[in-house]
């Protein structure tokens, strides 16, 4: 019984955090917490394309590049897979401290592998301009939140406490 009740409490935890993320999002967007993620976001993929000799420059959510230009949304952005890893990790029997490792080495890691999806976007834009949606939404997409996913049972496979 005591099995069920913890599964029943990481599930709701889990539930909570995405639905109370679905409800806060319209305030997010009213305070400009959404457009200051897209500019963020927008910041640094041009900056990434700097590194990598493609001359990304980035005007509010607007990235471009010698190759390609894109507008950043809110979908584009770390912040839905965030919120699941950041859910998920909550809703597993841990201690605080491991929870917060989590968190600082799971947000970057997602940041940052956002960034790639967002810079392999860039180029398939270039090389394959017809391919663009397919690869944007039918692979990229799927991959940002099984990455999310797959970090946090990485994470809780070497770090939660025992149920």
């Amino acid at each position: 019984m005591a099995f069920s009740r913890s599964l029943v409490r990481s599930w709701l935890v889990l539930g909570a955090t995405i639905g109370g993320f679905l409800l806060v999002q319209p305030f997010l967007i009213y305070i400009g917490f959404v457009s200051w993620a897209n500019h963020l976001t927008a910041q640094m993929l041009a900056g990434l394309l700097r590194l990598l000799g493609a001359g990304g420059s980035a005007e509010g959510a607007y990235v471009r590049s010698e190759f390609f230009s894109l507008e950043i949304v809110a979908e584009c952005t770390a912040i839905l897979p965030i919120v699941i890893f950041l859910g998920a990790v909550w809703a597993t029997p841990a201690t605080t401290r491991s929870r917060w490792s989590a968190v600082l080495m799971g947000v970057p890691a997602i940041v940052l592998f956002n960034l790639v999806r967002l810079v392999s976007l860039i180029y398939i834009g270039y090389l394959a301009p017809r391919w663009i949606e397919t690869v944007h939404l039918l692979v990229w997409q799927p991959l940002v939140i099984l990455f999310s996913v797959g970090l946090w049972l990485w994470w809780a496979e070497r770090w939660r406490t025992a149920l």
